[in-house]
């Protein structure tokens, strides 16, 4: 669904299609491009769903914009907790190994020179595969590139090198400025 003033979402409920309590939207973020237009939302979820769903995290769910089929008082989501909750403990590839995306959200993200690029947030799926993850980017490179802040940069499924306590790409900074920049009018 077209969001176009995103604060107004903050602190409201959300509910999944059956209308199935998750929680409440505790912030959101903007996506990068005409080929994923809209924001992403943090959805910080209520005991039982982040019990039920959610392995127990207090990680925020990231839920995407095309996910929400309407709002007022509260936000109603096109997706059940089930469809939800598949692709968060669903393990993805991660260079030569896969990791549970649960375990990668949060985690910082350097390039093979290890300078810091961001953080790991989200992810764009389609009928099961992910398409790109989302890079919620560093306040100093969103400075010195001119990228806006508090958004959301697409990282290809193919860039992660490594993961440990944090996430190494494949790629340098360089070099995803050029991707950006090429794929993404950034």
């Amino acid at each position: 669904m077209k969001v176009d003033n995103p604060r107004e979402l903050v602190g409201k409920e959300v509910c999944d299609t059956d209308g199935t309590t998750i929680g409440i939207v505790d912030k959101y973020w903007n996506s990068w491009n005409t080929e994923y237009p809209g924001y992403f939302f943090g959805i910080k979820t209520n005991e039982n769903t982040k019990d039920t769903w959610f392995r127990g995290t207090d990680k925020l769910i990231p839920v995407y914009s095309d996910y929400i089929r309407e709002w007022g008082d509260h936000i109603t989501l096109n997706k059940t907790m089930e469809e939800l909750g598949r692709f968060w403990s669903k393990a993805v590839p991660c260079g030569t190994t896969t990791f549970p995306t649960d375990q990668l959200v949060d985690k910082p993200i350097y390039d093979k020179n290890h300078s810091r690029v961001g953080t790991f947030y989200g992810w764009v799926e389609s009928d099961g595969t992910y398409k790109q993850y989302g890079i919620f980017v560093d306040p100093f490179i969103c400075d010195t590139w001119k990228v806006p802040f508090n958004t959301i940069m697409p990282m290809s499924t193919n860039f992660i090198h490594d993961v440990k306590d944090t996430i190494t790409l494949d790629k340098t900074l360089d070099e995803l400025k050029e991707y950006w920049h090429k794929h993404h009018q950034f």
